[in-house]
């Protein structure tokens, strides 16, 4: 399916008025049964996730939002940047399920949204009838070596460009970014030609929270980035609710990363898309949503 069929489906839109935010939303379904999807980035619109919206139905909705400074969500005043932290994004996530107000409560969290869904399954589990980690993390460090050593695999003329304009914070350079592009093309998303939702989801990353947050990149993690030294793996046994876990063979967050937080979870299963990177409803829909759609039949029975 396209970004257009995806939309060409009937859903509701509009904003979610949650502790003083307008956060958008889209909500595919009816039902009074609810899996939230938390995109990626930080700062990463929501576009790219409209895969998920297949798993409406009669009793099941799919609410897709931009979180606070993304997309079409609310931003914060000139200067005011305290609201970009990890914890104030999982309060953010609690503050739309009650606003949301389901029956049942299942979370979808890809990227930097599984950092947040795990967070929030860790403060919040009792709430939760369900949870998908979807090429995630559970530290920084292990996920910025599996990044950083997928750049560093380029071919030496590639690396030496990365490096040099690295050197030079020249972050925004047409060169740096075409070198980079040969990694994203081998481990974040591997089709040919790139979707519309994930093209426009690129194009308006908020680079205010991703450089905040982690850096220029996922390649870069600054000294002064709040998620450096981020780090769940030993909390992760507290989280009692079963949980799917996603990777991709050729993901840039190495699959045994997956397997680390597959092993600490009580009661997890791992799938791994072989012939996906970072976005398997892309790279394998099918497979990708007979997998998930298994899960969640599994879960609301």
């Amino acid at each position: 399916m396209s970004t257009h069929d995806y939309l060409r489906n009937p859903h509701a839109e509009g904003y979610l008025s949650v502790d003083h935010k307008e956060l958008y939303f889209r909500r595919f379904g009816d039902g009074d049964d609810v899996m939230l999807a938390l995109h990626g980035g930080p700062g990463m619109p929501h576009d790219y996730l409209l895969p998920l919206s297949r798993h409406e139905s009669d009793d099941l909705s799919v609410v897709l939002y931009d979180q606070f400074g993304v997309g079409r969500s609310s931003r914060p005043a000139p200067g005011d940047f305290d609201g970009y932290t990890i914890e104030a994004y999982r309060e953010e996530v609690e503050a739309v399920r009650r606003e949301l107000d389901p029956d049942r409560f299942l979370v979808y969290g890809q990227s930097w949204g599984g950092m947040l869904a795990l967070e929030y399954a860790i403060k919040y589990g009792e709430k939760l009838s369900g949870l998908v980690l979807a090429n995630t993390l559970a530290d920084t460090a292990s996920a910025y070596r599996s990044m950083r050593n997928h750049a560093e695999d380029l071919p030496s003329e590639r690396l030496d460009v990365i490096e040099e304009h690295e050197a030079d914070r020249a972050y925004d350079a047409p060169a740096y970014l075409d070198a980079l592009d040969d990694v994203y093309r081998s481990h974040v998303c591997r089709l040919e030609e790139y979707p519309r939702a994930v093209e426009h989801t690129l194009e308006n990353v908020n680079t205010d929270v991703y450089g905040l947050m982690w850096g220029p990149n996922e390649y870069v993690l600054t000294e002064t980035a709040r998620l450096r030294g981020w780090d769940v793996r030993d909390e992760l046994g507290r989280i009692d609710v079963p949980t799917l876990v996603l990777t991709g063979t050729h993901d840039e967050i190495d699959p045994e990363i997956a397997v680390g937080i597959d092993d600490r979870l009580p009661d997890s299963r791992l799938v791994e898309f072989d012939s996906s990177s970072h976005m398997p409803f892309w790279e394998q829909p099918e497979e990708h949503y007979g997998t998930v759609e298994t899960y969640l039949t599994e879960r609301l029975e």
